[in-house]
């Protein structure tokens, strides 16, 4: 056998092993997601749509009297990702500044589509957040894009769109209008 021939089994027989533990590592990664493990978190004050995965309560709109329940739930921040223009009906900002609890405002939709630097640093600041082991809660108005925030990740992640897409509405993304911008995000991923 020359030497040659030697040598390509043995680049080809490297890239395969090098493939396979790139491949072994993404599963490995997207299998053990902490954002794909369902938490206990129960619905509370006027919260109707709630769900935890991981260290983030996913929900739907809290209103102030809610607000006032965060550190009880043991929440240490909050992260809005409705549009600077939609109307909460009262001062959410000052009221879970107010609980000494940090408050972040991120909208996640640009027009009618996912604006995809506002999903990076959302997805920031839950990779932070759960680096510190401190729980928090994203909301929206129905939980309607918190579920596709997490969805996203979840996919980003290495989960397949079935499994991510399947938390995303337990998490509350239920209406066709915005599963389909969701979907049509997670296209350009591939």
């Amino acid at each position: 056998m020359n030497v040659h021939l030697i040598f390509k089994k043995i680049a080809v027989w490297g890239v395969n092993l090098v493939t396979l533990l790139v491949l072994s590592i993404s599963l490995s990664y997207a299998q053990n997601s902490p954002l794909a493990v369902k938490g206990d978190q129960e619905k509370f004050g006027n919260l109707q749509v709630v769900s935890q995965y991981g260290h983030v309560v996913f929900a739907d709109q809290p209103d102030k009297a809610t607000i006032g329940m965060l550190n009880d739930q043991g929440i240490s921040m909050v992260i809005n990702i409705r549009g600077e223009a939609e109307d909460e009906g009262y001062d959410e900002r000052k009221a879970v500044e107010e609980q000494g609890i940090p408050f972040i405002q991120i909208p996640y939709m640009k027009g009618r589509d996912i604006n995809p630097d506002a999903l990076e640093e959302i997805l920031g600041l839950i990779d932070m957040t759960g680096k510190n082991g401190n729980k928090i809660m994203l909301h929206c108005t129905h939980s309607q894009r918190a579920g596709s925030v997490l969805g996203a990740a979840l996919v980003k992640a290495g989960h397949s769109r079935e499994e991510a897409n399947a938390i995303a509405k337990d998490a509350g993304m239920r209406s066709e209008f915005i599963t389909k911008i969701h979907n049509d995000y997670l296209d350009t991923l591939n």
